[in-house]
């Protein structure tokens, strides 16, 4: 059975279904931001990479550290090595920036999924794929996470988590054995199945979360340091919003978020560094706008950002030091293009960026001393853009 995991609106989105998406109608012409004059150029380069549902492609850019504009690579795309239809939706990069990982919702000889392995080249940024180009995963992996060691991915028509080492040599995963870990349905009073969606690492890589939108729940699994095996806590997870999205953390992995498209909030949480249990904050939730998806943290977490796709905004945040609670800076939001989706920060904490599925673009952003973003450009990327990652 094909996943219910699928967005609210009746538009048909690309995330789940191939059709009818990436139009360029309305798309905006790129315009780059000015320089500061003041700014003095990194000297680590920094990259980009957006991955494109409809192009079946990663779009790949420089990225200048005092503008934030993105410069295309030459050539621009690489494949994913999956176009049939069901293509990808998401990928994930080893903390080190050396590979890149994609997760493909269906490969182009069976039903069977596949993830594409990429190396990173450190000085040009540019993507090769590995030899071989793909490994065997789970069935419909709409979610990819990777540490220093491992590679996850949510599989949401099979229930479960698989499970891969990375050789750090030459970005090669390798299935654990078994390769698979269930995820059950944590509350049957909202459902008797669950809907593995997106998998989040605690930033001290010792936890997995996995967000079931079929069940309402975020399950939690700890990670064996050695061999990268799940063994779910104690308690399971949590129950969560209707329609929970991918956990996002504040940087030292003290306060967790979870947007929810169905209801419109941001839902808050502490978490145990010793069992990664979820204690859902005392104020529970913060309003976001209509339809909030993907969210960033700022580095400094002192601020933090909610992607809200039907509005086609961007909902701001300030983060209490102390709880985690959420309140919203003022203006609370700015103004993104068409159908945004997946947002990213740079380390620096200098820009963002968000990619616009329906413009085939992407917004940039500064961000000012009180956490406030400020248009800065758009930049051209490819049919539907559905995930970015950034070297810094």
């Amino acid at each position: 059975m094909r996943a219910a995991f699928l967005p609210i609106v009746s538009l048909a989105l690309p995330i789940v279904i191939g059709t009818g998406c990436g139009q360029m109608a309305n798309s905006p012409a790129s315009t780059q931001p000015s320089p500061s004059p003041n700014c003095v150029q990194s000297i680590h380069p920094t990259f980009a990479y957006v991955l494109n549902y409809d192009d079946a492609t990663i779009s790949m850019y420089t990225a200048d550290s005092c503008t934030g504009a993105l410069t295309a690579t030459n050539p621009a795309t690489v494949p994913t090595g999956v176009d049939n239809g069901f293509n990808a939706e998401s990928m994930a990069m080893d903390p080190t920036g050396s590979f890149l990982y994609v997760a493909n919702l269906g490969s182009n000889a069976t039903d069977a999924a596949t993830v594409s392995m990429f190396t990173i080249n450190p000085n040009t940024g540019m993507l090769t794929a590995t030899s071989p180009t793909q490994v065997p995963t789970g069935f419909f992996p709409q979610g990819i996470a990777a540490s220093a060691n491992f590679v996850y991915t949510a599989n949401s028509d099979d229930n479960s988590v698989s499970m891969f080492t990375i050789n750090t040599g030459s970005g090669l995963l390798t299935p654990l054995s078994p390769s698979e870990t269930v995820v059950p349905p944590l509350f049957s009073s909202r459902s008797s199945f669950s809907s593995p969606g997106f998998v989040a690492l605690s930033p001290s890589g010792q936890f997995l979360y996995v967000a079931d939108a079929g069940n309402g729940s975020i399950s939690t699994f700890s990670i064996n340091s050695e061999t990268g095996a799940l063994t779910p806590t104690n308690p399971a997870g949590v129950i969560a919003g209707p329609y929970p999205w991918e956990v996002s953390f504040d940087p030292t992995g003290k306060f967790a978020y979870v947007p929810d498209e169905d209801n419109g909030n941001v839902y808050m949480y502490t978490v145990d560094a010793t069992t990664g249990t979820l204690t859902p904050n005392p104020a529970v939730f913060v309003p976001a706008g209509n339809q909030p998806a993907y969210m960033a943290v700022h580095p400094s977490g002192k601020f933090a950002y909610v992607v809200n796709r039907y509005d086609g905004t961007v909902s701001m945040y300030n983060i209490d030091p102390a709880t985690g609670t959420l309140a919203p800076n003022t203006p609370s939001t700015v103004q993104a293009g068409t159908w945004p989706y997946p947002i990213a920060v740079n380390a620096a904490g200098t820009f963002a960026y968000v990619a616009n599925q329906d413009g085939a673009s992407i917004s940039i952003y500064g961000i000012s001393s009180s956490g406030l973003l400020t248009p800065a450009g758009t930049v051209q990327t490819g049919n539907d853009p559905v995930a970015i990652a950034l070297i810094n």
